[in-house]
C-alpha cells in the first residue's frame, strides 16, 4: 500500500480507554485523524461540506463500533476503511452538485502553456471526472487500494474497477495533452 497520512502511531492505552467510553481518548482519536479522514473524504467527493459531513459520520460509526476494532492491523488502517466506506456511499446515494468554480482562460492576459500549469493541477484534473472514477483514481493510485478492495467498496467486480480507472486515465491523459479542456479550480472552491 502507498503511504497515507493515515498512517498515524496510536498508543494503546488511548485505544483501550476509548473503547471503554472514555470521551477523552475518543476526543484524542477524533484530533488525531481528523485531517487526514476529511482530506480522504475531500479527494473522493470533491466537496467540502459533503466531506465534512463524510468525516463527521465516519468518526460517530468508528468511536460507536471500536470494540469491533481486533487490532489485527493497525487502527489507522481500520479507521481509513470507515471514512472510505462512508465516502463511497455518499457517491452511491446520488449525484449532489459540486461547488466548482469555473474560470474563464480566454480572459486571461498569460499564455496558453502558463494556462495549462494552472489548469492541470491534480483537483483540477480530478474535478473533471464523474464522482465514482474520481473515486476509483485516487482509491487506486493514491490511496492504494487494489482492484479486489475498490470492487468490494463498491458491490462490483474487479473488471468494473480496472475498465474505471482505464478509462478515466485515458479522460486525465488526454487533457494533460491538451485534447480535452480542463476548467481551472480556484483554491477557494476546492476549500
Amino acid at each position: 500500500m502507498a503511504t497515507t497520512p493515515f498512517d498515524i502511531e496510536l498508543d494503546e492505552m488511548t485505544l483501550a480507554r476509548a473503547r471503554r467510553g472514555d470521551m477523552e481518548a475518543c476526543e484524542q482519536i477524533f484530533r488525531l485523524f481528523q485531517q487526514p479522514a476529511f482530506s480522504v473524504a475531500f479527494r473522493v467527493c470533491q466537496c467540502r461540506e459533503t466531506a465534512q459531513e463524510i468525516t463527521q459520520e465516519a468518526f460517530i460509526t468508528a468511536l460507536r463500533k471500536l470494540k469491533q476494532f481486533r487490532g489485527d492491523s493497525p487502527f489507522w488502517g481500520w479507521l481509513r476503511r470507515v471514512v472510505v466506506n462512508h465516502a463511497i456511499s455518499s457517491i452511491r446515494k446520488g449525484p449532489k452538485s459540486d461547488p466548482v468554480e469555473f474560470q474563464d482562460h480566454h480572459g486571461r492576459s498569460e499564455s496558453a502553456s502558463e494556462r495549462v500549469g494552472m489548469s492541470m493541477d491534480l483537483e483540477s484534473a480530478l474535478a473533471v471526472l464523474g464522482a465514482e472514477d474520481r473515486a476509483i483514481v485516487w482509491l487506486h493510485d493514491v490511496e492504494g487500494y487494489n482492484h479486489g478492495e475498490i470492487a468490494e467498496l463498491f458491490g462490483k467486480t474487479e473488471s468494473f474497477s480496472k475498465t474505471r480507472l482505464s478509462r478515466a486515465r485515458k479522460k486525465l491523459r488526454s487533457m494533460l495533452d491538451g485534447a480535452g479542456d480542463v476548467p481551472y479550480v480556484s483554491e477557494a472552491a476546492a476549500r
